[in-house]
């Protein structure tokens, strides 16, 4: 979901988790209409949804575990089967290694990172991430689209991918994730014989839709703001 600040992306993450109701029209969630869902109905959809936020959005007063377990913990699932899900995010992730680290011990781009593991947290069917490459460098950036990646391609999860950034657009639209016979996992491009089209492209403008199809339509398009997008104008 790409768009410029202001143009409706967060609104419609907020929508999305029931945070706001629209004036008109339908919000499917996995098929179930949740427009008019009370908040109990809406506490048991949004178990099929892990949000990333922006900044990661990470508990400062717990650690790099407790925070990954905290959905779990807030259940009341047993802790023995806790452990072994915050383990198995963390290595999803690759930070296996600062399970016990306090989140201001961490940098940056782990910190998200930490934030997309506590989002997978009970295996969600659906994964919002709103600008979660804000302010990291480029391949700092790139680690979280491989990520989004590894959850399309291999663990079969949607994502709504939100950003203003063209190079995740590139990534998301253009490579995808496989594994070799030693279960190392590759990215290769999609090339002349593959397309990704499990992967599309929405633009918002100023709340409203202007464009909804695949990465090689976009570059096609005759629309100004569009093409000023493109080029980080």
């Amino acid at each position: 979901m790409l768009g410029g600040s202001g143009s409706g992306k967060s609104t419609l993450i907020k929508l999305i988790l029931g945070l706001l109701r629209p004036d008109a029209g339908t919000i499917l969630v996995d098929g179930e209409d949740i427009t008019l869902c009370d908040e109990q109905e809406l506490t048991e959809i949004r178990k099929k949804i892990g949000m990333v936020f922006q900044e990661g959005a990470l508990f400062d007063s717990l650690s790099v575990y407790d925070n990954v377990a905290y959905r779990l913990t807030e259940e009341g699932i047993d802790e023995d089967e806790i452990e072994h899900e915050v383990i198995r995010m963390l290595r999803f992730v690759d930070l296996e290694d600062a399970i016990d680290k306090m989140p201001i011990e961490l940098s940056g781009g782990m910190r998200r990172r930490v934030g997309i593991a506590r989002a997978l947290v009970g295996s969600p069917s659906i994964v919002l991430f709103d600008e979660p490459t804000a302010g990291l460098d480029p391949p700092t950036a790139r680690t979280i689209c491989e990520l989004a990646i590894k959850l399309r391609d291999l663990e079969g999860v949607s994502s709504i991918f939100v950003t203003h950034e063209m190079n995740n657009l590139k990534y998301l639209t253009s490579e995808y994730a496989i594994v070799d016979s030693e279960g190392e996992v590759f990215f290769e491009e999609e090339g002349d014989k593959l397309c990704l089209i499990n992967t599309k492209v929405m633009m918002i403008k100023q709340g409203d839709i202007i464009f909804d199809g695949t990465d090689e339509e976009l570059k096609l398009s005759s629309d100004p703001y569009i093409h000023r997008f493109i080029r980080g104008r």
